[in-house]
């Protein structure tokens, strides 16, 4: 049974400045480095007579049985505002922070390394802050061998030139396998050349995906129809949700405490923009990046119309203070929020919750699709490191065993058993870990000024100065600009 239930979850997985320290740096000559390697897994790869999975029933990785470097110290800088834990943790009987901790040991044994953590605060408010410490270490000392922060962060060092082309150790890196996340590695990679990474190795990545918190009270008193009959109906739709969340009014019962419909802030109303499967940026044929055309087509028009028109309503309380307190106080039937609001504001407490995806756009769209929120993590190899061989190792020892002892605990233990409060919420978050989706435009926000989530959230919460449509036209030019910028940096030209 652990075979089927690791293969079927390994399946959805699969769904989803120069200076001078730097120059010597960012090449490897000892055998079995990437450098010179045009066939990539070619020394690693399972014998076809073996079996491809271990034990225990999950995949197996590719690092070599005899792999040892020493005690080779691996520095690792990290984001140490993490919204959740993820680098290092204390055995303190805790299942997360326990599977982190033996898998870090695990991975030192395993390849022979020793891992030095560096926690420097790496948030979005720090994220200038945070590059800035790479850029003096790379003109200095060369500490750096790993850096993991939020993901803006990470993406401007990549543009600043900062990180080392992951695809040049493709042969060590399987970004092919489940505990990689396969759709942030398709959209990043461009001109053939990848600078970040991210999936099973982040617990912020598996908790930050964005999903639908409702109130199953509210919806049996008011015999509203259940989300969860219309996810599995394929008709839970932006329209279905605004018709049931409308009927809360936003008006006091009894002169007691107001109850809303829906309650957001503009960061998390983006959701029903990637929900509808809208993006700014896709791929064209030669898998290079292209300014979308479904950002500011009819599709999108629509989706913005319709929304912020609800929105302005009484029955909305969009209010970044309130709405956690709102809807974990009873008051509220809807909350968009990443899956992690059930472990760190729901548990144990008052409200009989409910978790459904990101309602899709219309009953013809294929399956729903949701985006992570901001705060989650990537990791990179720095360009000053002097032994990038061994942290391309580390990041993949690191990534598998997460896969197989950190993830099971999170995902199947706590996020399914402990933090949810029925069967069919556990099988909705595989719906929404089936849709996780990334973009160009929203990884590398930065590159567009940040109106890619700017411009996108005012005008889904009612709040932006004129229409969508007048927005995107003003857009679209300075888009295309930006994006050819982006493709043409000196870390990414041909």
């Amino acid at each position: 049974m652990k075979k089927i239930i690791s293969l079927f979850l390994a399946v959805l997985m699969l769904l989803p400045l120069a200076v001078g320290c730097a120059e010597s740096g960012g090449e490897d000559t000892t055998d079995g480095g990437a450098a010179g390697n045009s066939t990539p897994n070619a020394a690693t790869t399972v014998p076809e007579t073996e079996s491809p999975y271990d034990a225990d029933g999950y995949l197996k990785d590719r690092i070599p049985e005899d792999l040892n470097y020493g005690g080779e110290v691996v520095d690792v800088l990290y984001w140490s505002n993490a919204k959740n834990v993820e680098y290092t943790a204390e055995d303190d009987g805790d299942s997360i922070n326990s599977s982190i901790y033996f898998r870090n040991l695990k991975v030192e044994d395993r390849i022979g390394v020793t891992f030095n953590w560096i926690g420097e605060k790496g948030d979005y408010g720090q994220r200038n802050d945070f590059n800035n410490l790479i850029a003096v270490d790379l003109s200095g000392d060369c500490t750096y061998d790993i850096i993991s922060a939020y993901s803006t962060t990470i993406a401007m060092a990549a543009t600043y030139g900062y990180a080392v082309d992951l695809m040049e150790y493709s042969n060590i890196l399987s970004l092919d396998m489940p505990w990689w996340g396969a759709d942030l590695t398709d959209m990043a990679t461009i001109n053939g050349k990848l600078y970040f990474a991210t999936g099973d190795i982040s617990t912020n990545y598996l908790l930050r995906m964005y999903g639908t918190f409702f109130n199953k009270s509210i919806i049996t008193d008011n015999k509203l129809e259940n989300p969860y009959d219309l996810v599995d109906s394929g008709n839970w739709t932006v329209d279905k949700f605004i018709e049931i969340a409308s009927t809360i009014k936003g008006d006091p019962v009894g002169g007691g405490d107001i109850t809303y419909g829906f309650v957001h802030d503009e960061i998390t109303v983006e959701a029903l923009f990637y929900g509808s499967d809208l993006c700014f940026v896709d791929k064209d044929s030669d898998d290079m990046p292209k300014l979308s055309e479904s950002w500011n087509g009819d599709h999108a028009l629509s989706l913005t119309e319709k929304v912020s028109a609800y929105c302005k309503s009484a029955s909305v309380l969009g209010d970044s203070k309130e709405d956690e307190n709102v809807f974990t106080a009873g008051n509220s039937l809807f909350i968009i929020y990443p899956l992690d609001f059930a472990m760190n504001y729901l548990h144990g407490g008052n409200v009989d919750f409910g978790i459904a995806p990101i309602p899709k756009y219309d009953s013809t769209q294929e399956k729903y699709s949701t985006t992570l929120n901001y705060k989650y993590s990537l990791y990179m190899i720095s360009k000053g490191s002097d032994i990038p061989e061994v942290a391309a190792y580390a990041l993949e020892a690191l990534a598998s065993s997460s896969y197989r002892t950190v993830t099971p605990n999170l995902y199947e233990v706590a996020m399914k058993i402990r933090y949810t409060t029925d069967m069919t919420s556990q099988r909705m978050i595989d719906h929404i870990r089936d849709g996780v989706s990334f973009e160009v435009g929203r990884t590398f926000t930065h590159i567009f000024d940040y109106e890619t989530y700017r411009a996108i959230r005012k005008a889904l919460a009612g709040t932006a100065d004129e229409g969508w449509s007048s927005t995107s036209a003003s857009l679209k030019s300075v888009f295309d600009r930006q994006l050819a910028s982006l493709i043409n940096s000196d870390p990414f030209k041909k």
